[in-house]
């Protein structure tokens, strides 16, 4: 054999022997855990979170039957949904190497807004304390408009029923002026604030109006609740 077909047949066999090393090299399994934590990491890193909310996304567990495969190349990842996604996303992924197998994967996606909660059982007409309540993230589908997540707005107010712990808490459960309640009555004019005392003759929240009947001279008047045992009203 002569040099040159020496040269050429030992460069062809280095170079097989390098392609085929690197393949086994870069070979990598994946069981159902490493291909659930990649769908849900590709998922993650599309998804935009809203300064007001937690996301919580998770993958659907894969048959357990499943046997770990190899995969020579990196795996294509993708999806046909685009952002914002809905609650269910379907991630395919792909090995494209001489085995060519495919899997897919589905990532469920749980948008938690928060919500004010009662640590404890708490009576009807029971004042609301910081020690009553915590905050916590509850998935979209269940958290009301009603739903309080300040807790200034409860704070000093009162329940009009029994709430269960960990039950969210909603303006229509509570009361910020309660019947019966002494309350300040702020009169504005355009120039001057006047401060009196009356007595609510109707529960109301924030921003509602009820009649108050002033202590000092007896009339009846119709405010807006302004804060905790607070009405203002117009003159």
């Amino acid at each position: 054999m002569s040099l040159l077909k020496k040269t050429k047949t030992s460069a062809f066999f280095t170079t097989m022997v390098y392609i085929l090393l690197s393949c086994e090299v870069y070979a990598q399994g994946f069981n159902n855990q490493a291909l659930e934590e990649t769908a849900r990491s590709y998922i993650s890193s599309l998804t935009i979170t809203k300064p007001d909310s937690n996301l919580q996304i998770y993958a659907i567990p894969l048959d357990s039957r499943l046997a770990t495969r190899q995969c020579k190349t990196p795996l294509d990842v993708s999806t046909n949904a685009t952002p914002p996604f809905n609650r269910q996303v379907t991630v395919q992924l792909k090995c494209d190497d001489l085995s060519g197998w495919t899997q897919y994967v589905h990532i469920r996606i749980e948008e938690l807004f928060p919500v004010i909660v009662s640590k404890e059982m708490i009576s009807k007409g029971e004042l609301l304390t910081e020690q009553h309540l915590k905050l916590e993230y509850r998935p979209k589908h269940f958290v009301r408009s009603s739903y309080i997540e300040d807790f200034n707005l409860l704070i000093g107010s009162r329940s009009k029923r029994t709430l269960r712990e960990g039950m969210p808490i909603g303006m229509n459960q509570i009361c910020m002026v309660c019947k019966g309640d002494i309350v300040n009555i702020y009169a504005k004019t355009p120039t001057l604030t006047i401060k009196t005392s009356g007595v609510a003759l109707q529960d109301g929240n924030l921003g509602e109006q009820i009649r108050v009947k002033n202590q000092k001279s007896g009339k009846i008047v119709s405010g807006r609740v302004k804060d905790v045992d607070s009405v203002e009203v117009n003159i």
